[in-house]
């Protein structure tokens, strides 16, 4: 499969790397000071920031090329990129996190959500860390982790968030819930890059074929 990248940080590089060993070739790579043509390319993966995700949109709305969506920090917009990809008649994966362990987690917190919200004496609570480099705060993985508690609970609990940005952590995200009798935590810690590059890599190769804006625990199911 030919591919493009949008973004080309620590991120895209690893993607690029984890493609090529899978047999695939990334015809195209974009970013604030590179631009190519697509190239032939048949999926754009974009792990870039919110602030360019209009400019990954466009060019794959524009020249017919499915997407696959790494970047975060723009779900209040999703109304508006699912009726644009809906348009140009292509499909795009999305997610907070394309970690498999990470999508585990989230099936995890809605069930616990569930059945510690059935407790009146639990709270909820979250903590994340991330590298001084990530700028949104708190992150797409830790909103969604707090969303399925939410909705595991039927709104019953609501998690707060502490977010720290510091260091060279890829990423922690602990779930707990507390009460007076015990503190029960579920954790997921990312070691590299490489698990959310195999995971886009994943969703680019299931994307082929299918038209609209789906969810990457879409696909898993």
């Amino acid at each position: 499969m030919k591919l493009a990248l949008h973004g080309y940080g620590k991120m895209g590089k690893t993607i690029e790397r984890v493609a090529s060993e899978a047999g695939h070739e990334v015809v195209c790579i974009l970013d604030v000071d590179r631009d190519e043509p697509l190239a032939g390319a048949e999926v754009l993966i974009d792990f870039s920031h919110a602030s360019a995700l209009d400019r990954a949109l466009g060019l794959a709305c524009e020249q017919h090329v499915d997407l696959v969506i790494g970047t975060t920090g723009w779900n209040e917009r999703i109304d508006d990129v699912r009726a644009r990809v809906a348009a140009a008649g292509i499909g795009c994966v999305y997610a907070s996190n394309f970690s498999p362990g990470a999508n585990v987690m989230f099936a995890l917190a809605r069930r616990a959500g569930e059945l510690f919200g059935r407790f009146p004496q639990y709270a909820a609570g979250m903590e994340e860390r991330h590298h001084a480099q990530k700028k949104d705060a708190p992150s797409g993985t830790a909103l969604k982790i707090a969303a399925e508690v939410r909705e595991g609970s039927g709104g019953a609990l609501e998690p707060s968030i502490v977010a720290s940005r510091v260091g060279a952590e890829f990423g922690l995200h602990t779930l707990f819930f507390d009460s007076s009798d015990d503190v029960i935590e579920l954790s997921h810690r990312a070691r590299g890059r490489e698990g959310f590059a195999r995971g886009a890599v994943f969703a680019a190769e299931r994307v082929r074929g299918r038209k609209g804006l789906v969810r990457f625990d879409e696909l898993l199911e």
